[in-house]
């Protein structure tokens, strides 16, 4: 499994859901996006300027903009941040992180949603490319499902989804210690949401703040 899977099935949605905003929530009956704002806020004011990796259709992003400095969201595919609300703060960069270039530094840097369609490998890369794109006591945060006590890949055709859909639910102290390897510091784990949104027994949502 690697990211070229899970991006032809991101690729498919934008062209077939393109007007639903919350086609990339796909658990439909669940959007934590509320918890996941108010939860990036407890590390950014007025003054923070942010890049959004995997930015989506905008879920979190339209619920906090009007909060911080800036925001660049990074997402690969235009259909979707045609969902973004139109600001002077929000800069859009329909390219992938492997292709972004910039001059800029950030105070914070934000993944929610986006790491497990990344292997392990395809991790550390991005992860060494946030850390230079950090600056001085920056921070990142990390919120996706991780494997509660392994490594769980799924690969192959989803009932649930109805195509073929891939995802690396890596065990959450294993990324803890990928980023301790990279020369992140001071990284806590948080069980961000409500029990009932965990859905299995070999998963569960963490969000990971680590800083430079």
């Amino acid at each position: 499994m690697n990211n070229s899977n899970a991006l032809v099935f991101f690729k498919n949605m934008s062209k077939t859901m393109r007007e639903d905003n919350k086609c990339v929530k796909l658990a439909c009956n669940t959007d934590c996006t509320d918890i996941d704002a108010e939860f990036i806020m407890n590390y950014a004011n007025k003054d923070s300027e942010i890049l959004d990796i995997g930015t989506g259709t905008g879920l979190i992003i339209n619920k906090m903009y009007n909060n911080v400095k800036s925001i660049t969201c990074l997402e690969p595919f235009k259909e979707f941040t045609d969902h973004l609300v139109k600001s002077s703060n929000i800069q859009i960069v329909n390219e992938s992180i492997f292709d972004f270039a910039t001059d800029k530094i950030f105070d914070l840097v934000t993944i929610f949603g986006s790491m497990h369609y990344f292997n392990k490998e395809e991790a550390k890369r991005i992860y060494l490319i946030v850390k230079n794109l950090l600056k001085t006591n920056g921070k990142l945060i990390i919120k996706n499902q991780f494997g509660v006590k392994e490594d769980v890949t799924v690969a192959g055709y989803s009932e649930e989804q109805k195509t073929d859909y891939y995802a690396q639910y890596r065990y959450i102290l294993g990324e803890v210690k990928l980023l301790e390897s990279l020369g992140f510091k001071n990284i806590e784990t948080f069980d961000i949401y409500p029990p009932e949104v965990n859905r299995w027994d070999n998963t569960h949502f963490y969000a990971i703040v680590a800083n430079v």
